[in-house]
């Protein structure tokens, strides 16, 4: 089985020490031991110790000593330790543990019976590991360090996303303090108990996330009858099954990649987990918005009986919103204007609700902890762009406020004030997404529904608000896998050839890498958008496909450039053949400084703006741009009162490179290969984010901002 295959290679990583022992019969086998020197200090109570002394926990406690930290496979002399001697171990564990009165009536709901010994191995994990977040090397979450709507940034044991809501009581409830949920069903009862090794919460429910996939919770919602049952009638909710890649997982990777660069090796990610997003409106939204019943739902055959009053009204809308679609193709055509309406609403990608956008480096922001960044105070709108699913591709906008209770929406388009980016004046309000589904659970096996507040289309009036917009997208973004294994944000990982759908025709010689400032090892000052970065060693060739643009026209794409003496040079190409691309100018060497250097004629803005657009045209005519006036210089806690990348200056500007500019169908996929012009291991090739800007913005009637 490949899953144990990969257990047994991991065994020798962090979960556990190997030693070989000889047996009695001179063979020699392997056993997971405990190095004494990891135990945490004897004079403070551990995780393990703490709950051991508590008859509140003895149910956990037994949880925790009958299952393994690792699965052996049959027939293996390997013995892995349990839970509860990793629990007795130095570290930083986040544990939320429930009472004996929590896990009895939860093993009475699956059993039958309130013994913990009926329980099979995969229900007792199941409990032990989902309760359990290891930090790591970051301390353990402290409940000041709670997301007050979103997830944890690191997820637990069972490599399950927990979320985390802060629910103030109201109405007769409303004297009560305001708590913690977890995952939607356990209330913390008791936060912050401080042991040697982490910290324990005290819960009323075990966390036990759900198996389900995104499309069947959504078709067990009952407030989602009608956009359930259009997953279904689509053949969409079939699409939205796959979890976890195991044909990758067979492979023989290493442990580690050496850094480009660099004098430290970078952990290889050895899983891949794949996953999806969707929106979906209420039942009462369809009610309220588009005139259509309410579902009559028989609840002993599981059927809609007025459906096809509620497909007839749902088809006619679609067609409105979609009229250069089929309407007389099947309803499970990717033609039909029902299956491109419910497309609209899904992304690839398992994206938790605080992961829509990400806060580091924006305008006036103060990043404070890579464990948990500060989730108050935003400073200015923070967006990015997805890709969603089906034929044709449709883009969407997600973007935060920096106001009220900071909203996510979709398609919200607004105008800024040129000197401080604030919020001036909103033209389309976009469609509000909610965090959480009330009672219904929204956090599947392989990712996340949200329910939205209006109806969600991408129509004509939609697409060009979009057009005639600068549409900048961070690589991470581009790449669904980065969501669906957590891996964006606190990290430094190597990613395998093979590892993104959108990346592919890899040569053996690419080596990839993902970089974030807060985990950073090689000092400050990086000059990247939301403080992340790629970097592309060895001699590299890939092929890249690139999100659609919402409307036919003319686009200048460009790419995030960090000048550096270590850096690469790489040829690109552009096309819609991923096999035949051709040429988009030189190779862009990113070793080259711009001191004194006439193909980068950088200059330091001065007070006069005419002298400052004069400036960047001079650049532009050498297919250059300043970095946007947007982000900050990193200085590994966020860059609040910094220098913006624009003004970021020397032998080193953060610039933007034109890469081409193209006339674009939106109905067309398009791609760039990147191929290294050096034959080098460790020279890097940086990759940041990518601009797709329509004509009517980079030559409109009034200038592109500098933002």
């Amino acid at each position: 089985m490949k899953r144990k295959r990969i257990i047994l290679k991991r065994i020798a990583g962090a979960l556990c020490l190997a030693v070989v022992a000889v047996t009695p019969f001179g063979m020699t086998g392997c056993q997971e031991t405990i190095d004494s020197s990891n135990f945490a200090i004897a004079d403070e109570p551990t995780v393990y110790d703490y709950l051991a002394n508590d008859e509140r926990f003895s149910d956990i406690v037994a949880i925790f000593n009958r299952v393994k930290t690792v699965d052996v496979p049959d027939g293996s002399d390997f013995t892995a330790s349990s839970i509860a001697n990793t629990l007795q171990t130095r570290g930083n564990y986040t544990c939320f543990i429930p009472t004996n009165d929590a896990v009895r009536a939860y093993v009475q709901e699956l059993t039958g019976s309130t013994d913990v010994a009926s329980l099979s191995d995969e229900q007792a994990e199941n409990i032990a590991k989902n309760c359990l977040i290891d930090n790591g090397e970051l301390a353990a979450y402290e409940s000041p360090d709670f997301p007050t709507n979103g997830s944890f940034a690191i997820s637990n044991m069972a490599d399950r996303i927990l979320t985390c809501q802060q629910v103030s009581p109201e109405g007769e409830d409303a004297t009560e303090e305001a708590y913690y949920m977890i995952n939607g069903e356990a209330r913390v009862l008791e936060v912050d108990i401080q042991v040697s090794n982490g910290y324990v919460h005290v819960i009323d429910h075990v966390i036990a996330p759900s198996s389900n996939t995104v499309g069947d919770m959504i078709k067990q919602a009952g407030n989602m009858r009608i956009f359930g049952r259009l997953l279904e009638v689509t053949g969409w909710d079939v699409r939205l099954t796959d979890y976890r890649d195991e044909e990758f997982e067979m492979r023989e990777l290493s442990e580690t990649e050496s850094a480009p660069g660099g004098n430290f090796s970078i952990p290889v990610s050895q899983t891949r987990y794949l996953g999806y997003t969707a929106f979906a409106e209420t039942d009462d939204v369809y009610a309220s918005q588009w005139g259509v019943p309410a579902p009559q739902y028989d609840e002993a055959s599981g059927e809609i009986t007025n459906w096809a009053e509620i497909e007839s009204i749902i088809a006619q809308r679609a067609a409105a919103a979609y009229p250069d679609a089929d309407a007389s193709a099947p309803l499970n055509d990717e033609s039909n204007p029902v299956n491109r309406f419910v497309a609209y609403h899904l992304l690839e990608g398992r994206v938790a609700y605080d992961r829509f956008v990400h806060h580091y480096n924006e305008y006036g922001y103060r990043y404070l902890d890579p464990a948990q960044p500060a989730q108050y105070n935003y400073t200015v709108n923070v967006w990015d762009y997805y890709t969603t699913m089906g034929e044709p591709r449709g883009l969407m906008k997600v973007l935060q406020t920096a106001e009220g209770d900071y909203p996510i929406y979709i398609n919200r388009i607004c105008t800024y004030n040129n000197d401080t980016y604030q919020e001036e004046e909103v033209t389309q309000e976009g469609v509000r997404i909610l965090p959480t589904n009330g009672e219904y659970d929204n956090n599947a096996l392989n990712g996340f529904y949200y329910p939205i507040t209006s109806i969600l289309t991408y129509d004509e009036t939609t697409r060009a608000r979009l057009a005639n917009e600068r549409i900048r997208i961070d690589m991470t973004t581009m790449l669904p896998e980065m969501s669906s294994n957590n891996l964006r944000g606190g990290k430094i990982v190597n990613l395998p050839t093979g590892y993104f759908n959108n990346i592919f025709n890899e040569s053996s010689g690419t080596r990839m890498f993902y970089y974030h400032m807060s985990d950073s090892r090689t000092g400050d000052q990086w000059r990247d958008a939301q403080g992340d970065e790629f970097l592309m060693a060895g001699v590299f060739d890939f092929v890249m496909k690139l999100p659609p643009v919402p409307r036919d026209g003319t686009y200048e794409i460009r790419m995030g450039i960090s000048l550096n003496p270590y850096r690469g040079m790489a040829q690109i190409y552009f096309g819609d053949d991923p096999n035949n691309l051709q040429p988009a100018g030189l190779p862009v060497d990113m070793r080259q400084e711009a001191n004194n250097n006439p193909s980068i004629p950088w200059v330091a803005d001065a007070e006069d703006e005419t002298v400052n657009r004069e400036n960047d045209k001079n650049l532009r005519n050498q297919g250059w741009m300043k970095g946007p006036k947007y982000f900050m210089i990193c200085n590994g806690l966020g860059a609040q009162g910094g220098t913006s990348l624009r003004d970021a200056g020397g032998a080193r500007p953060a610039l933007r490179r034109i890469i081409t500019t193209e006339k674009l169908e939106a109905g067309k996929t398009y791609y760039m290969r990147f191929k290294s012009a050096l034959d080098s291991r460790d020279a890097q090739f940086f990759m940041d984010y990518f601009e797709f800007v329509n004509s009517s913005v980079y030559n409109g009637a009034d200038p592109e901002d500098v933002w």
